[in-house]
């Protein structure tokens, strides 16, 4: 039984793949923290809960206006610089220091097009986030 559930999962990509439709990054997608990791210098990296380094769990990408937004009704993020690179969609920001937060923070995000699948990555002094995720229209 064991062989049958590995192959049957095995084989799962293949039976979809033919249905793989593009993103469509003309509209605002919502994107989804899967796997956060806390990265700290001369600690290494450690999984964690995204609430726990501040990291959104949803968020959503709106390229026309080029921003960022974690609410609907809150202030959006600019994304500063985007590029379309090999079928990726990579965006980066800075969001300057506030007065709850010692430092500002760089941020990039890489969205897959034919995928939605995607990488963030925030860095701080000596420090950084890493988020794998997923984005859907």
């Amino acid at each position: 039984m064991k062989i049958f559930t590995k192959l049957s999962f095995a084989t799962l990509p293949l039976l979809f793949a033919g249905n793989v439709l593009a993103l469509d990054l003309s509209e605002t997608v919502l994107c989804a923290s899967l796997d956060v990791h806390e990265c700290v210098d001369g600690v290494g990296c450690n999984e964690v809960l995204a609430e726990s380094v501040n990291a959104p769990t949803f968020f959503r990408v709106d390229l026309e206006n080029e921003q960022l937004r974690i609410t609907k009704s809150g202030d959006p993020t600019e994304v500063e610089h985007y590029e379309r690179i090999a079928g990726r969609v990579i965006m980066q920001g800075v969001d300057a220091a506030r007065q709850d937060a010692e430092q500002g923070v760089g941020w990039t995000v890489a969205i897959e097009e034919e995928t939605g699948r995607m990488v963030a990555t925030a860095t701080i002094d000596q420090g950084a986030v890493v988020i794998f995720g997923a984005c859907t229209e």
